[in-house]
């Protein structure tokens, strides 16, 4: 091979593991799941993830130099590492250093062994097609990257902390209850994420259910069988009768303009609520849910706490076997979404080879043939 094929090479490979490097990035980005960066980290992995597999087809078809090949495979197999041994300054476990080293050494073994078809095939063929060569070899290149992505996904998973402890946050918590908020007070009652932990009470006192009893009968820190005036003006304009015997839950239920004034009366009595006999229901909960509370949290954070403790409950086993279960579905919508794709992909390797043709940076050239045939 001449020098300048060489440079030719060597700075393709450089532009591949650049892209590939800008992925990664991305990539990583995204798995730190940033709120409101998710979606513009998400466009930009998925943007370089199609530029790397674009271009590393072509590259592979083209470039007929084992050496740089193989060196290049190495370094753009090698190239996330940097992106995911560490995370938050912590180097990360045995076991995802094992999974990434072997997941790197698949991908080496899928650039290897794709170049060497797409050589073999492009110097065998008695008339070359570019498009049809290159459609045999998407569908193993995109198994290999499913490979390496789900493992990645696995060790990032969205709701893991760094001790491995499945971790849900508040704002996960928010973000899965606000399309169902109506829905869900509709059937449930207390389920208000922005109230604190003693307007929590209150209201439990007022419906008479069970969350925040406990062993001991305790009185309760304000007067739940007087009917508060702006609730009571409420029920009488509605035509209520016999207010003493109000089904508040009827109404919660039905009416959610009633629904958001018995909230904001519920708020009120709270800050006049006997504060020793609030502690005595604040215990209560503690004890019947198993979280610290101080009564000026909201209820996402006790309810984060309750989800979180309830999870990391579950033995090692089983929440490894979810996890497993977990990647093994992210592997399988890759391979869906890659079977489209890769279709698209070869489609834009193909013009990317013929834009390159017309650029000069490879040629045509015709070679005699000899061949032997039996015959009698």
């Amino acid at each position: 091979m001449s020098s300048k094929n060489t440079i030719k090479s060597s700075i393709f490979s450089l532009f591949i593991l650049l892209v590939a490097a800008v992925f990664w990035y991305f990539l990583k980005e995204l798995f730190m799941w940033q709120e409101g960066n998710i979606i513009h980290n998400l466009i930009y992995a998925s943007i370089f993830f199609s530029i790397l597999i674009i271009f590393s087809l072509v590259y592979l078809l083209l470039i007929d130099n084992r050496k740089i090949v193989l060196i290049s495979s190495l370094l753009i197999s090698l190239s996330f590492l940097p992106f995911f041994l560490r995370q938050n300054g912590i180097w990360v476990g045995k076991a995802a250093i094992i999974g990434y080293l072997i997941s790197a050494f698949i991908l080496l073994i899928g650039y290897s062994s794709a170049n060497r078809n797409l050589i073999s095939e492009r110097k065998n063929s008695i008339k070359f097609y570019p498009q049809r060569t290159i459609m045999r070899a998407v569908p193993t290149f995109m198994i290999v990257f499913s490979i390496l992505l789900s493992v990645i996904f696995y060790f990032n998973f969205p709701f893991m902390d760094k001790d491995r402890n499945i971790e849900i946050k508040k704002e996960h918590l928010k973000k899965i209850s606000e399309p169902f908020g109506d829905m869900i007070n509709r059937y449930l009652p207390v389920y208000y994420l922005d109230i604190t932990a003693d307007e929590f009470i209150i209201l439990n006192l007022f419906l008479n259910l069970p969350f925040v009893q406990g062993e001991e009968e305790i009185e309760p820190p304000v007067d739940t069988r007087e009917i508060p005036v702006e609730i009571e003006n409420y029920l009488m304009d509605k035509g209520a009768d016999n207010l003493q015997e109000i089904d508040y839950m009827q109404y919660l239920r039905e009416d959610k303009e009633f629904r958001n004034l018995f909230i904001e009366e519920i708020k009120k009595l709270a800050d006049e609520a006997d504060p020793y006999l609030l502690g005595k229901y604040r215990l209560n909960i503690s004890n019947n849910w198993g979280v610290e509370i101080s009564g000026d949290e909201t209820m996402d954070v006790v309810y984060t706490q309750l989800i979180n403790n309830k999870i990391n409950q579950v033995p090692e086993g089983i929440k490894n076997l979810f996890l497993i279960l977990v990647a093994a579905s992210f592997f399988g919508l890759l391979q869906v979404v890659f079977t489209i794709l890769g279709f698209i992909y070869s489609f834009f390797s193909w013009l990317i080879i013929i834009i390159m043709y017309k650029a000069g940076f490879y040629h045509y050239r015709k070679i005699e043939i000899e061949k032997e045939e039996i015959e009698l």
